[in-house]
C-alpha cells in the first residue's frame, strides 16, 4: 500500500537532485508512510513512524553535533531514512554522519542538486492517499466477495477460484498431508508439479510472510485448535498486504462453509471425486495434467491400478454421503494409495494402486469384504488392472458394468461383477434405448404389459422364474414355491395371456430377451409400458 524508500528516490522530482545513497542501502525496501520536512535537532515527538525525512542539513551542520545520537533518535522515532540537500548549510555530508548511518544501517541520501521539497511531498502524499483509497476499495471488494460466497453456501472450489481471481495469482488449498485439494489460477502441469515435495519445503509462516526456497505465502485453514489445511499462493513476487487480506478471508470462508455443509463428504473426497470424474471424461491431451493432479493428491501414477465402481442403494443426501464414507473407510483400511469419489448419484469410483498386474485380484478381494451390504448394492470392477493412461477406459467399463449389475434382478448375486460376467445383459444394456429393441419388447410382452399393475407384476415375476429355469417345471415349481400341478396351471395362464407356446425353446429365448430389456432401468421400462405402443 505504501511506496518504498527506493520508490521515492526514483521519482523525477528527487532524481533532479541526483540522489546518492551514502548508507543503509539494504533498508531501501522499507515502506514510506509519509514524507516530512524537518530541520529539528530533537525530532522525537514529531514523528509517528514510517516518515522519510527531507532536510537541507541545518540539524547536522554544527561540527559539535552528535550525529550518532541524532540518527539514533530519528530511527527510534520511526523514521525510515534521511535525505539531505547539499548547498547552503553543507557542502558535503560530515564523515561522522555517514559513519553513524552506516553503523545503524539507516538510509542516508545526499542530493547534489536543488530539489523543490514541496513537489516531492505533493507527489508522495498523493501516491500514498491514492494507494490507501485503492486498498480500501479492494478490501471492501474482498469482504463482500467472501461474505456473498458464505451466504450462498458456495463450494470450496469456488472460494479458491475467487481468491485466485482477486489476486490474479494461482491459489492452492492443501491438507496437512500437503495434498492439493483445490486449485485455481494456473494450469495443473505448472502449478502442481512436484507439489508435495515443494510444499513441505515451504514451512507455514504468517499470511504476509513468504517462506521456503520459492517464497510461498500461506494461511492456515480451520479453527485454531483444529487446523486441517492451508491456502497457498506459490509466488514470491506477490503483494504481501493483498495476499494477507485475501488468504485470511478466504480461509475463514472455507472453514465456515465446511462446518455448515452437513451433506458434504469432505473436501478430500470431493477433490478425489472431481479428479475421477475428469479422468473418466479425459482426452489423451489432458493426461499429463491429470497425472500431475493425481500425484498432488497422493496417488503414484506409475500404476497399475485396480478400478472399481460401487453401487450404493438409492438414497438422497445423507444416504449418498454415508455410502461414500463407508467406501472411503474400507479403502483406507487397505493402506494403499487410492482415489475415492462419486461419479454420479449412487455410483462411487475407487482407483487403488497395485504392486503389480497380478496384485489386482488380491486388492479387490481385500477391499470388497469390508463393504457392508446395507450400504452397497453391487460392486463392479474392470478387468484386468489398468495403467494410468488406461484409467478412462477402465472407469468407463467398470461404470457400465455397475449399471448393468444394478439393473439385474439380483445385484448381489456376485461379490464382484466383471465385464465378462455380463453376457447378453451387457449387449442389451448398450442397446437399451434403441427404438427397435423397445418395439421388440412390445411385440413379445404386449398382452401382459397392458394388465393392471398388480396383476402385471405378478405374471412378470412368474414368467421370469419360468424362463430362468429353462422350462424345467420341477425347478420352476421350486422357484415359485408351489406344487407341480399348480405350476402347470400358472404356466397355462401365462401362455393364454401371451398367446404364446412357452414350451417352445425359441419362444422362451425370445421372451427372456424381452425381460432382460425390462430389467435395464426406467428408460426402457417406461418406454415399453407407455400407453398406445
Amino acid at each position: 500500500m505504501f511506496p518504498t524508500v527506493a520508490d521515492v528516490l526514483a521519482l523525477p522530482a528527487l532524481q533532479a537532485g541526483t540522489p546518492t545513497v551514502r548508507a543503509g542501502r539494504s533498508a531501501l525496501p522499507n515502506r514510506v508512510r509519509w514524507v516530512h520536512v524537518s530541520e529539528q535537532r530533537q525530532p522525537a515527538g514529531t514523528l509517528s513512524g514510517g516518515e522519510l525525512i527531507l532536510s537541507i542539513g541545518a540539524a547536522v551542520a554544527d561540527p559539535a553535533a552528535d550525529h550518532l545520537e541524532y540518527l539514533t533518535t530519528l530511527r527510534d522515532a520511526g523514521a525510515v531514512g534521511l535525505v539531505i540537500e547539499l548547498g547552503q548549510h553543507l557542502r558535503s555530508l560530515p564523515q561522522t554522519l555517514v559513519q553513524a548511518a552506516r553503523a545503524l544501517r539507516f538510509p542516508l541520501v545526499e542530493l547534489r542538486g536543488t530539489v523543490r521539497f514541496v513537489e516531492v511531498t505533493e507527489v508522495v502524499h498523493a501516491w500514498i492517499l491514492n494507494e490507501q483509497y485503492a486498498h480500501m476499495q479492494f478490501s471492501q471488494r474482498v469482504t463482500e466477495t467472501f461474505r456473498t460466497l458464505m451466504v450462498d453456501s458456495a463450494g470450496v472450489g469456488t472460494v479458491v477460484a475467487e481468491a485466485a481471481a482477486l489476486l490474479e495469482l494461482p491459489v492452492v488449498l492443501e491438507d496437512l498431508g500437503h495434498r492439493a485439494l483445490a486449485f485455481a489460477g494456473d494450469v495443473a502441469e505448472d502449478l502442481l508439479r512436484d507439489w508435495t515435495v515443494r510444499s513441505r519445503q515451504a514451512l507455514p509462516a504468517g499470511p504476509a510472510e513468504p517462506s521456503g526456497p520459492e517464497g510461498w505465502f500461506s494461511a492456515a485453514v480451520g479453527p485454531r485448535v483444529e487446523r486441517w489445511g492451508r491456502l497457498v499462493v506459490p509466488r514470491r513476487d506477490a503483494d504481501a498486504e493483498r495476499v494477507r487480506l485475501v488468504l485470511t478471508q478466504a480461509a475463514d470462508a472455507i472453514a465456515v462453509l465446511v462446518r455448515i455443509d452437513a451433506s458434504s463428504p469432505g473436501i478430500e473426497l470431493e477433490a478425489q471425486g472431481g479428479l475421477l470424474a475428469d479422468i473418466l471424461g479425459a482426452s489423451e491431451a489432458s493426461e499429463s495434467a491429470l497425472r500431475v493432479r493425481a500425484r498432488a493428491l497422493g496417488l503414484p501414477t506409475g500404476g497399475p491400478f485396480a478400478v472399481l465402481v460401487v453401487v450404493a442403494p438409492a438414497a438422497a443426501g445423507e444416504g449418498d454421503r454415508a455410502a461414500l464414507e463407508v467406501v472411503a473407510s474400507a479403502v483406507r483400511h487397505t493402506r494403499r494409495a487410492a482415489l475415492v469419489g462419486p461419479l454420479r448419484p449412487g455410483r462411487i469410483a475407487v482407483v487403488v494402486s497395485c504392486a503389480s498386474l497380478d496384485d489386482e485380484p488380491d486388492v479387490v478381494a481385500e477391499l470388497v469384504p469390508g463393504l457392508p451390504a446395507d450400504r452397497v448394492r453391487a460392486v463392479a470392477a474392470s478387468d484386468p488392472a489398468a495403467s494410468f493412461a488406461e484409467l478412462p477406459d477402465a472407469l468407463h467399463h467398470a461404470l457400465q458394468t455397475a449399471d448393468v449389475a444394478d439393473a439385474s434382478p439380483d445385484p448381489a448375486a456376485r461379490a464382484v461383477w466383471r465385464p465378462r460376467h455380463l453376457g447378453v445383459r451387457g449387449l442389451v444394456w448398450r442397446l437399451r434405448d434403441d427404438r427397435r429393441l423397445l418395439s421388440y419388447v412390445e411385440e413379445q410382452l404386449s398382452p401382459l404389459l397392458r394388465l393392471p399393475e398388480a396383476r402385471r407384476d405378478e405374471l412378470l415375476k412368474t414368467l421370469r422364474a419360468y424362463v430362468e429355469t429353462d422350462g424345467v417345471v420341477t425347478a420352476f415349481a421350486a422357484r415359485i414355491g408351489t406344487s407341480r400341478p399348480a405350476a402347470y396351471a400358472r404356466l397355462r395362464r401365462l401362455s393364454e395371456v401371451l398367446d404364446r407356446d412357452l414350451d417352445d425353446a425359441p419362444t422362451r429365448l425370445s421372451v427372456y430377451l424381452a425381460l432382460l430389456v425390462l430389467d435395464q432401468g426406467s428408460t426402457g421400462r417406461e418406454a415399453a409400458l407407455a400407453p398406445g405402443r
